[in-house]
């Protein structure tokens, strides 16, 4: 007699497989899992959409920065040729490179070239020389028109020179710029103490600014130059200032303020170096070159006295 045998049906088949799956408990856990799990991936989607805005950010500073560079590269020489057109006066650089190419032609042992400062600038033997220099010094830095214009105005320098030399008024004329320097240092001082001062308000820097002018600054000679070398030794070394006779005793304050904040921030050296200075007296026999007796017409009432 046989038995007949229930066949085995294999784990996750058939009825009981379709009640495990729908039974309540793991549709329960399955539904308790779903916003863990969607929370991950959401944490995982904003990390990384954080992380790829982080990484567009520093590459867009990075280009900003690169063109930056690319743009200050090409400055320097744009800026030169501005500085040059808008500044009287040529940069250092290239007046030191205009001078030695000067001295180059002159001393050199073959065919040696100078300028004839008895004829003009544009005589044929003078433009030669001129050529010869300009492009020597030009660059990137400082094009042809520049250079040739810095060195004309070199040319037109050596020319009064030796005109001045010629007509022996060449010492007159260097004791005139001396005195001229003396007032351009001495303003240029006053105006960095004026600006660095921590005792005045704004308002009076605004006010004492508006007349720190070359045509106010007193003029300053040494007594040879003016004259007085009886005494020689000592004498010699000490620079009379001579003080504008029309200048407010107010303004003479404050400059000497000025001065003396100045001769604070000076190091060892420079104190050394810096010549004695005193006033001249009422009964000096002889006012400087370039002495002003007259305010200038744009001064201000306050900063003259009453007679003026």
């Amino acid at each position: 007699m046989s038995s007949a045998r229930t066949p085995v049906r294999p784990l996750g088949t058939g009825e009981d497989s379709e009640r495990r799956v729908s039974s309540p408990f793991l549709s329960s856990s399955r539904l308790l899992l779903q916003p863990a799990v969607s929370r991950r991936q959401e944490s995982a989607a904003g990390s990384t959409g954080n992380v790829n805005v982080q990484i567009l950010a520093a590459i867009k500073s990075l280009q900003e920065q690169v063109a930056d560079l690319q743009a200050k590269s090409t400055q320097p020489a744009a800026s030169s040729i501005q500085q040059c057109a808008v500044s009287k006066k040529a940069p250092k650089e290239l007046l030191t490179s205009i001078h030695s190419v000067v001295r180059h032609l002159r001393e050199r042992l073959d065919a040696p070239m100078q300028w004839d400062t008895s004829s003009g600038f544009s005589s044929p033997e003078n433009m030669r020389v001129t050529s010869e220099i300009v492009t020597a010094c030009v660059n990137e830095k400082y094009p042809a028109s520049v250079v040739q214009k810095a060195t004309k105005k070199y040319f037109t320098t050596l020319k009064r020179r030796s005109r001045l030399q010629t007509n022996n008024k060449l010492p007159d004329a260097r004791k005139k710029q001396r005195r001229l320097q003396r007032k351009h240092h001495k303003l240029q001082n006053r105006k960095v103490a004026l600006s660095g001062s921590t005792t005045l308000t704004q308002e009076q820097k605004e006010k004492f600014s508006s007349i720190l002018r070359i045509e106010y600054m007193s003029s300053e000679e040494s007594a040879e130059e003016s004259g007085e070398d009886e005494h020689m030794g000592e004498r010699l070394k000490v620079l009379l200032i001579h003080t504008l006779p029309w200048r407010n005793p107010s303004v003479n304050e404050m400059f000497q303020s000025l001065d003396r904040k100045s001769a604070r921030k000076r190091t060892s050296r420079a104190a050394e170096m810096c010549r004695k200075r005193c006033r001249a007296s009422a009964t000096e026999p002889s006012s400087p070159s370039g002495f002003t007796a007259k305010p200038p017409p744009s001064c201000p009432a306050w900063a003259k006295v009453s007679d003026c």
